[in-house]
């Protein structure tokens, strides 16, 4: 899909990389000639699945753990990242959880976790690689949101707003980092094709989901990756703080 230098002698962090989503974003990186440092939090073998599927690619990989919510294991995270490979020249803030509960039933801790999880982590990665870039005066971070954060929805109320405060946060940081030669934008998938989003593609809601969709189908997490990797490139030099929506069509913005 896009040609094997179009990354090349570049290094992308990946978050959330064991598997679904980001597991796709590490391998299309690869593919688009990049090195690739796959972020992870407990799924150690699907990480070194990641990394070896990366390698298989010609390209260099290595695994790294952190909890996405604490700023000191997301700090030790990119100075080891640093340490391996040099720099970072993107940034996928991908690693995130969703939970359903009604908003009357959902606990305190069950909402910091989705917060913290999905926007806080993003908001502490951007951090720990910004000086790097803004030094370089390079660079493109991308945030995975989720076409929940652009629409609402009943029952996942804390992904919903997790979501759009990651749409929010990456419009600001765009607007604070572009003039430094930095760019941020964000991914809002629809349903994808992953452990994750088999919750909502079987039953009910998944059928009625899917009668939504012009495109008559879900996405696959390599289609999402796909637009991923352009905000990566230099083809999508002139996009600051947008949102692709790979979702179907579920949602028009």
């Amino acid at each position: 899909m896009f040609s094997p230098d179009a990354l090349a002698d570049r290094v992308i962090l990946v978050t959330g990389a064991s598997r679904g989503i980001g597991a796709a974003i590490a391998l299309a990186c690869a593919e688009a000639g990049a090195s690739v440092a796959v972020g992870y939090l407990e799924d150690a073998d699907g990480a070194d699945a990641t990394v070896a599927a990366v390698r298989a690619c010609g390209r260099e990989a290595e695994a790294f753990p952190a909890d996405v919510r604490e700023e000191s294991q997301v700090n030790e995270m990119v100075e080891a990242v640093l340490a391996r490979f040099g720099r970072v020249d993107g940034l996928v803030n991908n690693a995130g959880v969703i939970a359903q509960s009604l908003v009357v039933d959902t606990t305190i801790d069950e909402w910091r976790h989705v917060i913290d999880v999905d926007l806080t982590g993003s908001f502490l990665f951007s951090r720990a690689v910004l000086p790097g870039m803004l030094e370089r005066g390079s660079g493109s971070i991308v945030m995975i949101a989720s076409r929940l954060g652009q629409i609402g929805f009943a029952g996942v109320a804390h992904y919903a707003a997790a979501k759009a405060g990651v749409l929010g946060f990456a419009k600001s940081l765009a607007k604070e980092v572009g003039p430094g030669g930095v760019r941020v934008n964000s991914v809002a998938p629809g349903v994808t094709i992953t452990d994750m989003g088999a919750e909502v593609m079987d039953g009910e809601v998944g059928r009625r989901r899917l009668a939504e969709l012009p495109a008559g189908r879900f996405a696959t997490a390599a289609e999402v990756a796909a637009s991923v990797v352009f905000l990566l490139t230099d083809a999508a030099s002139l996009y600051h703080g947008q949102t692709l929506c790979p979702n179907g069509g579920g949602h028009m913005p």
